[in-house]
């Protein structure tokens, strides 16, 4: 009986839901994204690629919003990426032309991005829609919490505040 009504809600969920695709950066919606709106368009969820260096092996983030008036109006959202790869900060000299190894230095990076904010959407026609957004970030690694991210020497530190903000445009299916 417990499958049955599982099943149901997921159909009337699907039922009365958009797919969009997202182009764009935001801390939301990322570079690149599928999101999926449901009851009425007031919850949606989002799978995005984030818009970090090129150096990472894996940055994908998940993300939760409602939006108070469907797709046309102000959300709010929350925003969680993974950043996964290493990063080499190995330091050399160069003696006569020849190159020598001083010290190796590599770190492996397994950091989560944490965003909360808020955001405003307009649909201008039916299957297009354009949004900005803004929010605030954290990172959680090494065992704690930090504010802000060295993408250049891959290290977490707690110099300066992140407000990331961003915009796009959104593909409604």
């Amino acid at each position: 009986m417990k499958k049955l009504i599982v099943m149901m809600l997921m159909f009337v969920c699907v039922a009365f839901s958009e797919t969009a695709l997202n182009f764009g950066f935001g801390p939301y919606h990322g570079m690149l994204g599928l999101e999926q709106t449901f009851l009425e368009n007031k919850y949606s969820v989002n799978i995005h690629l984030a818009n970090y260096d090129s150096d990472y092996d894996f940055l994908a983030g998940v993300g939760v919003a409602y939006h108070f008036e469907g797709l046309n109006g102000p959300y709010v959202f929350h925003s969680s990426e993974w950043i996964r790869g290493e990063k080499n900060l190995s330091t050399y000299t160069y003696k006569d032309g020849i190159e020598k190894l001083v010290s190796e230095n590599i770190i492996d990076i397994n950091y989560w991005r944490l965003v909360f904010g808020f955001g405003y959407q307009h649909r201008f026609y039916r299957h297009l829609s354009a949004y900005f957004e803004m929010g605030f970030e954290f990172y959680a690694g090494n065992g704690s919490y930090f504010l802000e991210f060295n993408q250049g020497r891959g290290t977490l530190d707690n110099d300066a505040l992140g407000f990331p903000c961003g915009f796009g445009l959104s593909l409604i299916f």
